[in-house]
C-alpha cells in the first residue's frame, strides 16, 4: 500500500498512522488558486462565464478543472481530496450584457468582487427552494421506479486520477453523494409531510435513493475509497427536526447508504454542519458511519466535548480548524494556534483524526490563512 494511502485509510480504520493526513475541498474560484494555478476558466469565474457566454466547450472546462485542482493538492501535499467537478452548467449559454454582467433566460447575473463569483443580481433569484408542492408531489406520484445506470462517469476524477499516476501520487479520492437526508435544505411543505403525508415522503425519500444508491456505486467503482454523505442535518441550536423524526424517517437512510458503501469495500463519513447533541447516539454510534466531517466547533461540536462524549474515541474526526471565523477573521498566529491544538487533539483521539476545515475553503477563507495552516502543519510533524 501507498504512503498516502496507508495514511488515510488507517485513519479511518482508527488505527494510528505515521501522521495525520491533510484533506481540503478548494472551492473552485477562491483566490488561492490564482498564484498556483492562474487565473483560467477554471478558477475566475468571471472568465468562466465569458467563456460560457462564447461558447467555449465542456471539453475544455474538464482539462482546466481538471489541471487546476490536481496543481493546487500537489502543491499542499495532501493526502485525500474531494474534487468539486469543472464549473460548467449544462444545459446553459449566457448572454454577455457588460463588464461582470450576463443574463440566462431573462434573469441578470453580475460577478460579485467581494465572493470573487457569479450571483443573481436579484438575491429573490438565488433561493433555490422555490419548489412547488403541487409539482412535486405529481413527479413522485409519476416516478416508475426506474433507475438511470447510464451515468457519465466523472471526467474531472478521471483525468486527475491520470495526472496524479503520472506523478506518481497516491491520493485517496472522496466522492460526495446525498441520499435525501439533508433536511437543512427541505422546503417547509416536506417537513410538514413527516407528519401529514408520510407516504409522499418517504417515497419521495426512495427517488433520491435509488439515484444516490446507483451513483455510490459507480463513484466506488471509479475509483473513490470514501464516501461522503450529505447533507445538513443540524443548525446551530440543535436538529432541523425532533430526534423522534430524525430516528424514524433519516437514521434508516444514512444506514442504509453506509451498508452500502461498506459492502463495497469504501469507507462511509457523513458531513453536516450543526449541533448534533441531541442527535448523538443515532447520527455517530447508531448510524454505523467511519467518519464525521464539516465538524462544526462553532456550533458547539468542538474537541473537548467529542472527547468527553466518547465521539472521538470511536470516529474519525475529520476537521476541526474553524472556517467561520478563524480562517475568514483571524491573523496568522492565531491560525497556528488552533492548528497546534488541534493537531495535539487529534493524537489522542483514538477514533482516528484528519486535519480539515470545518467546512471548506470556501470564498471568505484568507489566503495567507490557509498557507499558514500548512505551513503550522508541516512544522509540527518536521516536515522539510
Amino acid at each position: 500500500m501507498k504512503v498516502r494511502e496507508e495514511r488515510v485509510l488507517k485513519a479511518l480504520s482508527h488505527l494510528r498512522p505515521d501522521r495525520t493526513p491533510l484533506f481540503e475541498i478548494f472551492q473552485p474560484y477562491q483566490p488561492i488558486h490564482w498564484d498556483i494555478c492562474g487565473r483560467t476558466i477554471a478558477t475566475d469565474a468571471a472568465k468562466a462565464w465569458d467563456a460560457m457566454a462564447e461558447g467555449v466547450p465542456k471539453e475544455e472546462f474538464v482539462e482546466a478543472s481538471a489541471q487546476a485542482q490536481f496543481r493546487i493538492c500537489r502543491f499542499f501535499e495532501l493526502d485525500m481530496v474531494r474534487l468539486t467537478g469543472c464549473g460548467y452548467i449544462d444545459g446553459i449559454r449566457p448572454l454577455k450584457t457588460g463588464t461582470g454582467r450576463w443574463t440566462v433566460n431573462g434573469v441578470p447575473y453580475v460577478f460579485n468582487e467581494k465572493t470573487k463569483l457569479v450571483h443573481p443580481e436579484n438575491p429573490i433569484h438565488s433561493y433555490s427552494q422555490q419548489i412547488s408542492e403541487e409539482d412535486l408531489t405529481k413527479k413522485i406520484e409519476s416516478w416508475d421506479e426506474k433507475v438511470d445506470t447510464s451515468v457519465e462517469l466523472d471526467p474531472v476524477l478521471n483525468r486527475v486520477k491520470e495526472l496524479a499516476h503520472a506523478d506518481g501520487i497516491d491520493w485517496v479520492y472522496m466522492a460526495e453523494i446525498g441520499a435525501g437526508t439533508g433536511v437543512a435544505f427541505y422546503p417547509p411543505f416536506m417537513l410538514m409531510w413527516m407528519l401529514e403525508k408520510p407516504e409522499i415522503y418517504l417515497r419521495w425519500m426512495e427517488m433520491q435513493k435509488a439515484s444516490a444508491f446507483e451513483s455510490t456505486r459507480q463513484m466506488i467503482q471509479q475509483g473513490c475509497r470514501v464516501v461522503a454523505m450529505g447533507g445538513d442535518v443540524s443548525c446551530d441550536k440543535g436538529p432541523f427536526i425532533s430526534p423522534a423524526l430524525y430516528r424514524k424517517f433519516i437514521l434508516p437512510v444514512i444506514r442504509e447508504h453506509v451498508d452500502l458503501i461498506h459492502s463495497m469495500g469504501a469507507f462511509a463519513v457523513y458531513t453536516s454542519d450543526g449541533n448534533h447533541w441531541l442527535i448523538k447516539d443515532d447520527f455517530f454510534f447508531n448510524s454505523g458511519i467511519d467518519g464525521y466531517k464539516e465538524v462544526d466547533r462553532s456550533a458547539g461540536m468542538t474537541w473537548e466535548m467529542l472527547m468527553a462524549e466518547g465521539v472521538a474515541d470511536r470516529i474519525c474526526i475529520i476537521g476541526n480548524i474553524d472556517a467561520r471565523y478563524t480562517m475568514c477573521n483571524a491573523s496568522t498566529d492565531a491560525v497556528e494556534r488552533e492548528v497546534e491544538e488541534c493537531l495535539n487533539y487529534g493524537l489522542k483521539a483514538r477514533g482516528g483524526h484528519i486535519l480539515h476545515l470545518s467546512h471548506s475553503v470556501h470564498e471568505d477563507v484568507k489566503v495567507e490563512n490557509y498557507h499558514a495552516l500548512v505551513k503550522t502543519y508541516r512544522r509540527f510533524f518536521g516536515i522539510s
